[in-house]
């Protein structure tokens, strides 16, 4: 049996590891140099300048961003992810710096020009102040004026459009996925259970269970100003500037020190 200690890490500790990036290996590099830009515009930041990727999973919009001459610190949770992210940036234009820490306890001050966290990076904890304290780690590492951008999921699209079972066939892996809403410890979630499945033999490679706060539009500007940031601007349905509405899949937000 397990010792008690690794049966109750949260799920974000046990979820985030290579065979997770080969699950959501459509979310690829090609898309982050795509957004790369975009990002770029919205943060303000020019060649040279330092940004900061808060959960940067396997590095892939810290490689886009330093593509374009930006200085990037991406910190993440998973010593595995960030093994990955040193693995695939070698020789970049401003090489990117990855440093495993817990995004609720950032050790930065005044050193940033703008910072990102991409791809439903945050809403993991079960505490509402523990979301906070990643805003207001943000703040401390932002030099004054300095942007955050924000990309997280659109509450009302994910509760209109949630599918609660699909089977997905990925090379030799068949994937079982599960989804549903319901109240987590301080509010309501969508869980998502996923189960990977070696098609040839019958192992099951990976099964583990994923869980992201429910928070609408208006609950996250307001989680912005507690921690002392603020939003400017109208609210994205992605950062290459669609329209914010109930069907964007995205919510993407600028805030500002």
């Amino acid at each position: 049996m397990a010792p008690a200690s690794l049966l109750e890490d949260p799920w974000f500790v046990r979820a985030f590891d290579r065979f997770w990036l080969r699950l959501y290996a459509h979310r690829d590099d090609a898309e982050a140099l795509a957004d790369a830009p975009s990002i770029l515009k919205l943060l303000g930041v020019r060649v040279g300048g330092r940004v900061l990727d808060v959960a940067c999973g396997g590095g892939r919009y810290a490689r886009a961003l330093a593509n374009h001459g930006v200085r990037v610190t991406g910190v993440d949770l998973s010593p595995e992810l960030i093994d990955v992210a040193r693995e695939r940036s070698p020789g970049l234009p401003g090489k990117p710096d990855y440093l495993r820490c817990d995004s609720r306890r950032l050790p930065f001050a005044r050193q940033f020009d703008g910072a990102v966290s991409m791809f439903t990076s945050f809403g993991y904890f079960d505490r509402r102040e523990d979301d906070v304290a990643l805003f207001q780690g943000v703040r401390r590492a932002l030099k004054p004026g300095a942007r955050l951008v924000l990309d997280f999921l659109n509450e009302a699209s994910v509760r209109a459009g949630l599918v609660p079972e699909e089977t997905i066939d990925d090379g030799s892996l068949r994937i079982h996925v599960e989804r549903r809403i319901a109240d987590g410890p301080h509010g309501p979630c969508v869980f998502k259970r996923l189960e990977a499945v070696d098609v040839g033999s019958g192992h099951v490679a990976a099964k583990f269970e994923e869980r992201v706060r429910l928070y609408t539009a208006d609950e996250v500007d307001a989680l912005l100003a507690e921690a002392g940031l603020t939003p400017v601007g109208e609210r994205l349905g992605s950062v290459q500037g669609a329209p914010f509405d109930e069907q964007a899949s995205r919510l993407v937000r600028v805030a500002e020190r």
